[in-house]
C-alpha cells in the first residue's frame, strides 16, 4: 500500500530544508532528499510514518519544524549526519517517540526543554554536538522510562541534576567531555539500575559520594578528567562487583590503591576488572605498603590496561609480582613516581603487552634478557633512569618495536647491531648515556628519527 499522501507531504517539508551530498544527489537537492526521506521512513496500519532513520546519509542543513508533525513517530535517526542550528521546540509534539538519536552532528543551542514532553522517550542521544547551557531537570521529573541518557562531547555547564535519580530504569548516563561542575549527587547512587556511568573531562569536584560505589550493577564508571579528591574506598571490589572499566586517573584522590580490586574477577563469569586507570593523582605506596593491589591483580586474569603513573607520592620497590599479572596485559604504565628497584627478570611473562612505561623513574638495574619475549611490544620507554650495564643484544628480538626511548638511562657500551633487525622502528633515543663504538649500519639506514 503507498504511503499516504498527508505522509509524504509532511517528509516534503522536512527535505526542505536540508541539503543533499553530491554523491546522492539526482534532480533538484529537495527531490532527492524526498526520495532518501521515503526510502528511510517505515509506515505501519494506517501509512503513518512511525521511523525515520537517515543515520550516515551526509545531510547538512537544518531540521524543519515540520518534524513535530509526524504525530506518530516512534524513532528518529538523523545520527552522523551534518544538521547544524537549534533542535526544534516542535519535536515536543512528537508524544509517541521512543527513541531519539541526533548524535554525531553540529546542532547547538540549548537542551530542548520541550522534550521533556515526550514521555515515552526511553532513549536520547544528543552525544557529539555543540549543545550548551544547563540539562534540564525536567528530565527526571517528566521522562521517567529513560533507560539511555546520553550527551556526551556538548558544552553542558551547570550541575548534576539531583532529580536524574528519579530515573529508575537507567542503564546508561554519559555526560562526559562537557563542563558540568559541582558535586556528584548522592542520589545517583539510588539508580540500582545503572551500568555505564560516565562523568569524565568536566569540572567536577567534591569527593564521590559514598552511595556511588553502591551501584552493584555497574560495569563501566569513568570519573577521570575532573577535581574530584578523596580515598578509593578500601572495599571497592566487593561493592561493585560487576566492574569492567574504572576511570579515576587526573584527578586529586590520595591513599593507597585498594587491594579489593582482585575481588573484581567474578570467577567462572564474563564480568572482570579489563582496564584500569590511576594515573594523575595523588595515590600514595612505599615499601611498607600500598603494594598490596598488584599483587591481587593477579587474580584479574582479563586485565589489558593497567596505569598507575603520574603519582609522585608512589615510592617503593617495583614488586617481582608485576611479572605475574594477566598474559592478557597490553598496556603497563607507572612512569613519573618515585618507584624504585628493578625490572623483574619474570616481565617476559607478559606476552601480550604491547607498551612499557617506565620512564621518569628511579628504577636501576639490568634490561632483564627475558624482556627479549616480549614480541608485540611496540612502545618500551625507559628514559631518566638509574639502569646500568651494556644494551642487551636481545633487544633486537623486539621486532615490532616501534618506539624505543632510554635516554639518560646510564647505559654504556656499545649499541648492540641487533636493533638493524628491528624495521618497524621507527622513534630511536639512546642519547645521553655513555654509549661507544659505532652506530651499526642498519640503523642509521632506515629509522625516522635516531638519537645516539
Amino acid at each position: 500500500m503507498a504511503m499516504r499522501l498527508s505522509s509524504l507531504l509532511l517528509l516534503l517539508k522536512l527535505s526542505a530544508s536540508m541539503s543533499i551530498p553530491t554523491f546522492m544527489a539526482a534532480g533538484t537537492d529537495e527531490e532527492a532528499a524526498l526520495l532518501a526521506f521515503k526510502a528511510a521512513a517505515i509506515s505501519e496500519g494506517d501509512q503513518r510514518v512511525v521511523a525515520l532513520s537517515l543515520s550516515s546519509r551526509g545531510f547538512t542543513g537544518v531540521l524543519s519544524p515540520a518534524v513535530g508533525n509526524l504525530s506518530s513517530l516512534r524513532r528518529l535517526n538523523l545520527s552522523f549526519n551534518g544538521f547544524g542550528g537549534d533542535i526544534r521546540a516542535s519535536i515536543g509534539r512528537l508524544r509517541h517517540l521512543q527513541v531519539l538519536d541526533l548524535s554525531r552532528n553540529t546542532f547547538s543551542g540549548e537542551f530542548p526543554v520541550n522534550l521533556t514532553s515526550c514521555i515515552n522517550l526511553t532513549t536520547i542521544f544528543l552525544r557529539y554536538n555543540q549543545l550548551h547551557g544547563h540539562v534540564s531537570f525536567e528530565i527526571g521529573d517528566k521522562l521517567t522510562g529513560l533507560s539511555v541518557l546520553s550527551l556526551d562531547n556538548n558544552n553542558f555547564t551547570g550541575a548534576i541534576q539531583e532529580s536524574l535519580s528519579n530515573l529508575s530504569s537507567l542503564t546508561n548516563l554519559e555526560f562526559a567531555f562537557n563542563q558540568l561542575e559541582g558535586d556528584i549527587p548522592s542520589s545517583l547512587g539510588n539508580i540500582r539500575s545503572i551500568q555505564y556511568l560516565t562523568l569524565a573531562f568536566n569540572d567536577l569536584s567534591g569527593e564521590p559520594p559514598l552511595s556511588l560505589y553502591n551501584l552493584s550493577s555497574l560495569q563501566w564508571l569513568q570519573l577521570q578528567g575532573n577535581m574530584l579528591h578523596g580515598g578509593i574506598p578500601a572495599d571497592i571490589g566487593n561493592r561493585l562487583p560487576h566492574i569492567l572499566i574504572l576511570g579515576f586517573f587526573s584527578n586529586h584522590f590520595t591513599g593507597p590503591i585498594p587491594a579489593s580490586l582482585s575481588n573484581l574477577t567474578r570467577l567462572g563469569r564474563l564480568h572482570v576488572l579489563v582496564h584500569l586507570g590511576l594515573s594523575y593523582n595523588r595515590l600514595e605506596a612505599d615499601d611498607g605498603e600500598g603494594w598490596e593491589f598488584l599483587t591481587s591483580l593477579s587474580n584479574c586474569t582479563q586485565l589489558d590496561f593497567l596505569d598507575f603513573s603520574s603519582n609522585a607520592a608512589f615510592n617503593g620497590q617495583l614488586p617481582s609480582s608485576i611479572a605475574n599479572l594477566s598474559t592478557n596485559l597490553q598496556t603497563l604504565s607507572f612512569c613519573d613516581t618515585g618507584i624504585s628497584g628493578s625490572i623483574p627478570s619474570s616481565i617476559g611473562n607478559l606476552v601480550r603487552l604491547q607498551i612499557f612505561r617506565g620512564q621518569n623513574t628511579s628504577i636501576s638495574g639490568v634490561i632483564p634478557e627475558n624482556i627479549g619475549r616480549l614480541g608485540n611490544l611496540t612502545e618500551l620507554l625507559l628514559f631518566n633512569t638509574y639502569l646500568s650495564e651494556q644494551i642487551p643484544s636481545f633487544i633486537g628480538n623486539l621486532s615490532n618495536l616501534i618506539h624505543l626511548d632510554a635516554h639518560h638511562a646510564n647505559l654504556e657500551g656499545p649499541i648492540p647491531a641487533s636493533i638493524g633487525k628491528m624495521k618497524n622502528l621507527n622513534i630511536l633515543d639512546l642519547s645521553q648515556n655513555r654509549l661507544n663504538g659505532s652506530i651499526p649500519e642498519d640503523i642509521s639506514d632506515y629509522h625516522s628519527f635516531l638519537y645516539a
